[in-house]
């Protein structure tokens, strides 16, 4: 059964959390007997691993459920980025495995490159349709900050086929993961957003978010001419599953871009 996680009520900010909420993505059975299995928790200490949970449960026989859902979704497992930015190249790790290539995200990055200035200056710093922007360990908008889709295809294509793009529609995605290519999306996260944006040494402007943030589009839920959900990789938080409506909202920030792996 696949689903998303969410980690909840934590003791200390965003940290040491004490529940583990999970939604399937699809309605479940009355009357079904289900069984859970959590597995590789750590104990309070971070060291060692603690015993295996399970438990039984019958969904509400009650409750009334609709028809289930179809679910398309690309077979693509959930990697997390090595870096504090560098969420491109891990999205474009995770696609190109789900078509069959192995590459690492050092291997990507030492492709992308990275764009002069290092250094932010002010209101003056690299270009992120050429290269990787500031530091990949850095603080974001401050020490670092990331690359755009072109610079991220340039890179895709000497592994596979790929595009880059902007102003798509959800009709043209959905195409595209029917058909079995992932697609690197970009985003922000789920905050207000704070503009960065900052000028090029040769004067040109690039809009620029503090919360950007880069996901793999691997699936959707519902029929092709109308999804209720996509379903993201996010390689920094886990595997969403985002309504159709909120995921054009968040996609929206970057005018609808991204690179789309064949």
């Amino acid at each position: 059964m696949i689903g998303e996680w969410r980690f909840e009520d934590p003791v200390l900010g965003s940290h040491l959390f004490t529940s583990i909420v999970f939604i399937p993505a699809i309605n479940l059975k009355p009357g079904v007997l289900y069984k859970i299995t959590v597995s590789n928790l750590r104990n309070m200490s971070g060291f060692g691993i603690a015993n295996i949970s399970s438990m039984n449960f019958v969904a509400d026989i009650s409750a009334i459920f609709e028809a289930e859902p179809e679910i398309t979704l690309i077979n693509t497992a959930l990697d997390w980025q090595d870096y504090p930015l560098s969420c491109e190249a891990a999205s474009l790790k995770m696609a190109l495995k789900s078509k069959g290539v192995v590459v690492t995200e050092d291997e990507i990055m030492k492709s992308i490159g990275y764009s002069e200035p290092f250094n932010r200056k002010n209101d003056v710093w690299g270009d992120p349709d050429e290269a990787f922007v500031g530091n990949i360990k850095g603080k974001m908008c401050k020490t670092g900050y990331g690359v755009y889709w072109s610079a991220v295809a340039k890179t895709a294509e000497k592994y596979r086929p790929a595009e880059a793009f902007s102003n798509w529609d959800l009709k043209k995605i959905v195409k595209e993961l029917k058909n079995g290519n992932p697609v690197v999306v970009w985003g922000t996260l789920p905050k207000d957003l704070h503009d960065c944006s900052w000028y090029t040494e040769d004067g040109k402007h690039v809009k620029a978010y503090k919360e950007t943030h880069v996901r793999l589009a691997v699936g959707f839920i519902g029929p092709s001419d109308n999804p209720e959900s996509i379903i993201l990789n996010d390689p920094l938080s886990g595997q969403f599953y985002w309504s159709a409506e909120y995921f054009m909202k968040n996609w929206s920030a970057f005018d609808y871009s991204g690179v789309v792996i064949r």
